[in-house]
């Protein structure tokens, strides 16, 4: 599971979708978050178990213009999570 800060572009989150898509890695989930401060936090879990493929993934995403920060979290680190949207009216 990748951790990316990406500047807040209307083409950053294309262009690591790009990225992804270039190297054929499969993504099993991509969670994009809102602008905070003019970055975006993009959570990003790929199906690979190569080490090395996922350190070159990484090395990738860092050379582009668009992202700030790459964090790799481990397994022992990192959690599982779904997103559900809950509509809850009150007066």
């Amino acid at each position: 599971m990748l951790h990316i800060d990406a500047v807040a572009t209307p083409l950053a989150l294309a262009r690591i979708a790009s990225i992804l898509a270039h190297r054929r890695f499969e993504v099993l989930t991509m969670n994009v978050a809102a602008p905070v401060d003019g970055l975006r936090r993009i959570t990003v879990e790929v199906d690979t178990a190569d080490e090395i493929r996922l350190g070159q993934l990484v090395q990738f995403l860092n050379r582009s213009l668009d992202v700030v920060k790459v964090v790799r979290l481990t397994d022992d680190r990192s959690h599982h999570r779904r997103g559900a949207f809950v509509a809850v009216a009150f007066p």
